[in-house]
């Protein structure tokens, strides 16, 4: 499984790392353990690419578990769930 995905995942049940990636994603996602590719694809924020970059078809995407990538200005995490 991708250290993506894994993180991804990770953005559904932990405290902590949620708290992480909102003050620095980028840090967070470093410390994680995400290479520099994954990092670049999670940082653009960009559902699509990500799909594309965990091979997982576009319209499966909502499917996995998580899919919480950013937060919005009020401190509130944003879910891409629909």
């Amino acid at each position: 499984m991708s250290k993506l995905l894994d993180y991804l995942n990770a953005l559904d049940t932990n405290a902590v790392l949620i708290q992480a990636h909102k003050n620095d994603p980028e840090q967070a996602a470093r410390d994680f353990g995400l290479s520099v590719d994954e990092q670049i694809v999670l940082l653009r924020e960009d559902r699509s690419e990500i799909s594309a970059f965990l091979d997982i078809p576009f319209r499966d995407f909502d499917a996995l578990d998580s899919i919480v990538t950013r937060f919005d200005h009020e401190d509130n995490y944003v879910s891409y769930e629909t």
